[in-house]
């Protein structure tokens, strides 16, 4: 997981990918009610209730959500409050649980607090919230089933990417929801995934074009087989400051804006993370190939295309060079990454950052082979052919195709970097002038003597695209 950081305002959790898991049919799903209670047309409170049943005297361990929460109540069953953070609930008569909880009361939101983008916001005029801060989960796999409904005033929008029926509980983990009395949508379709973009104060911001400018990336950037529905829900805040913050996962996310917010930094995120695929449709021996390349291909796109300046894009960059140096395992094999890409959470993100990194060394070899007239991108469009790459499970490994691709167009011999960086998982450092003349990469000692690369973007180009 990496977090997303705007002049050091804030940090956001931006989680990139979702554990692989299978659905587990033969589970009863759990199912949560939402409902909203008004006082006229002004919101008082959001009530959710969690009903289960279960086989025997089998207990239900629930995850507290984030909240903030009021007036737990328990309506079948025990509740056991020992353990922290979690609910622990033995069923009644029936064999069935039903509990519930309410939101906070309104409030006015003005600044970016270090855990909003964890929290859920409740406002007389809209509640948002990721699915953590407003469900309590099930503390268990993520392919178990539940179902939600939501009762909302007829006159109130409501964009989120959860399903209103029946979905696994990792879909919920992983997702943002807003209802509201006011809010301007607008959708794009990326082939068969479509991209809905929702905004509380449309004055602020134009919604058809981020929409336009997420499935222009995506479809730049993912394989059709790895494109998904994707929701994106704009809080704008009362509060001055020039930063913002992101909760970001494959199926959807929150941004959340001050009135001092850079619109193009903000916007240019939401497309960098939009577009890093679900890693429940990749095979772990090659996602140093799809999401590395993918993220290459986003950078590519950004940088091309004027969407971002350097200043941006040098964050962008800093930000896989210290994740990837910072990695306990950056050195491992990637058979090693195989065999723990499910278990280990530092193992499941080093193929990303370690596949972005040999792709910018193989598209600086590139581009000084031959003079700056090809780069990765040209290979790339060569071993697609028209149509982007996969590395899905059940494909051919992408290795073969790279290595002749990167030689068509000039780029030499490029199978053994590969074997060295990305088969027996040596340290990659990029070269100091790999980024071009705009950008410069440093390498730093922690007081250990831990070194990792930082990039910086050069202020002679800081108004150029």
């Amino acid at each position: 997981m990496r977090g997303i950081r705007i002049k050091n305002t804030l940090i956001a959790a931006g989680m990139l990918v979702l554990t692989p898991t299978a659905i587990a049919t033969d589970l009863p799903p759990i199912r949560y009610d939402i409902t909203l209670h008004m006082n006229g047309e002004r919101l008082d409170t959001a009530e959710l209730r969690v009903t289960k049943r279960t086989r025997g005297n089998e207990i239900v361990d629930l995850i507290i959500p984030r909240g903030p929460i009021t007036d737990v109540e328990v309506q079948n069953g025990s509740l056991d409050t020992s353990e922290p953070g979690h609910w622990k609930l033995r069923p009644g008569p029936g064999g069935e649980i039903a509990l519930t909880w309410r939101s906070a009361r309104p409030a006015a939101w003005r600044t970016l607090e270090p855990t909003l983008a964890q929290s859920a916001i409740v406002r007389t005029d809209a509640l948002v919230a990721p699915g953590p801060a407003l469900l309590a989960l099930p503390d268990g796999p993520d392919g178990q089933l539940a179902e939600v409904r939501w009762t909302v005033p007829g006159n109130w929008v409501v964009s989120t990417s959860i399903k209103e029926g029946t979905q696994n509980v990792g879909r919920l983990k992983n997702s943002t929801f807003l209802t509201a009395r006011r809010a301007v949508s607008a959708t794009q379709r990326s082939g068969d995934a479509t991209i809905h973009v929702t905004a509380l104060d449309p004055r602020r911001v134009d919604v058809a074009k981020v929409a336009e400018d997420i499935a222009a990336m995506m479809t730049k950037s993912v394989a059709p087989a790895l494109r998904q529905d994707f929701t994106l829900n704009i809080v704008d805040l009362d509060g001055t400051g020039d930063g913002f913050a992101l909760a970001m996962t494959p199926t959807g996310g929150t941004a959340y804006l001050p009135a001092a917010a850079p619109e193009e930094a903000w916007a240019t995120f939401a497309m960098w993370t939009a577009t890093i695929p679900d890693d429940t449709r990749i095979d772990p021996a090659f996602a140093w190939y799809t999401q590395g390349f993918t993220a290459f291909r986003v950078l590519h796109a950004l940088r091309s295309g004027g969407h971002a300046s350097p200043a941006t894009l040098a964050y962008l960059l800093n930000d896989a060079t210290t994740f990837y140096g910072n990695s306990p395992f950056r050195r491992v094999p990637n058979r090693r990454v195989v065999e723990d890409f499910a278990g280990i959470r530092e193992m499941h993100d080093l193929p990303a950052a370690r596949g972005e990194l040999f792709a910018l060394l193989l598209d600086a070899r590139i581009r000084s082979a031959t003079g700056g007239a090809r780069s990765l991108a040209d290979a790339l469009d060569r071993l697609d052919g028209g149509t982007l790459s996969t590395g899905a499970a059940g494909e051919q490994d992408p290795a073969p195709a790279l290595i002749e691709a990167v030689a068509a167009v000039g780029g030499g011999d490029i199978a053994p970097l590969y074997h060295r960086y990305i088969v027996d998982g040596q340290l990659l450092q990029l070269p100091p002038d790999a980024l071009g003349l705009c950008y410069t990469i440093g390498t730093v000692a922690d007081w250990a003597g831990w070194e990792v690369q930082h990039v910086f973007a050069k202020a002679s180009c800081s108004g150029k695209r």
